[in-house]
């Protein structure tokens, strides 16, 4: 019976911890936070859709020093702002990994797959509010993934001179910010461009 209880403790704490894993990729009160970047929406879509290994080799090919992790991987969710029948724009909250743990964003994105806005949804930096502010923010909007690709250095990793002039003291968080972006807007396009060419 005892061996039964520790199995079942165990099968727990597995479901358990995949339940907490995708929640770092899923907007926390949906319907308000898409008010907020999206004030004319009456009503909002959900599309689930799977990341894969697939889709990790395509972000390899693009981004060479900017792997996904297998963590990564597994159901997400893409957000739609509706007005009625008509699609505002998207909205798709992703996890980056740095040095005060994961940094999770949520990006407005228009049908041109462009950055419209973008809010801190859990950031543990002492930094984040040096750079949450407008200054900075328009260097990401308008841009699209070749654009913002442009503020990468040489190492592919880290942001370039012009970014991390807009940066303050924060340029550790500002690389963060940066490779967030840029994955998201490259899994949008790959992972939900058929869904979303239909509506």
């Amino acid at each position: 019976m005892k061996l039964f209880q520790r199995f079942l403790m165990f099968c727990l704490c597995i479901v358990s911890s995949c339940v907490f894993a995708d929640a770092y990729c899923s907007l926390r009160d949906p319907v308000a936070q898409i008010k907020q970047l999206y004030p004319n929406k009456t009503n909002q879509l959900s599309i689930v859709k799977e990341i894969d290994n697939r889709a990790r080799i395509q972000v390899q090919a693009e981004l060479p020093n900017n792997d996904l992790h297998f963590g990564e991987l597994g159901r997400h969710t893409l957000y739609v702002a509706m007005n009625n029948d008509e699609a505002l724009g998207y909205i798709h909250v992703r996890s980056e990994q740095s040095q005060w743990g994961l940094v999770e964003i949520i990006w407005a994105i228009d049908k041109n797959y462009r950055i419209t806005n973008f809010a801190f949804q859990r950031c543990r930096s002492p930094k984040k509010k040096l750079l949450n502010n407008q200054a900075f923010k328009n260097m990401f909007i308008g841009k699209d993934f070749t654009q913002l690709k442009q503020y990468l250095s040489e190492d592919g990793v880290t942001a370039n001179k012009v970014l991390i002039a807009k940066a303050v003291s924060a340029p550790e968080l500002a690389n963060v910010i940066l490779r967030c972006a840029l994955k998201t807007l490259l899994l949008t396009k790959l992972i939900w461009h058929n869904d979303l060419h239909s509506l």
